[in-house]
């Protein structure tokens, strides 16, 4: 019964990655710029941060990216290679 526990634990952690770094993209873009993003808005896939937002939360975002991106690598571990704003 515990080893089914433990594999079930494994996918568990595996299908919510993804989630989990939407979670905290949205978080660390919220504390640096206070733009609030809903984690619908936010893609992350081989490096490439996609991020859905308006004309002004977005250049606000473009001014601060380097401390976004710094703070995601050091604090999550998330690296990032490319953002793109739609």
């Amino acid at each position: 019964m515990r080893n089914i526990s433990d594999l079930l634990k494994r996918f568990t952690n595996s299908l919510n990655k993804d989630s989990i770094a939407r979670q905290a993209v949205g978080e660390v873009v919220f504390s640096i710029t206070h733009v609030n993003l809903s984690p619908e808005n936010i893609s992350l896939k081989d490096g490439i941060l996609s991020i859905t937002a308006g004309a002004a939360a977005k250049n606000e975002m473009r001014l601060k990216e380097d401390a976004i991106l710094d703070t995601l690598k050091g604090r999550y571990s998330i690296r990032v290679s490319r953002v793109i704003y739609k």
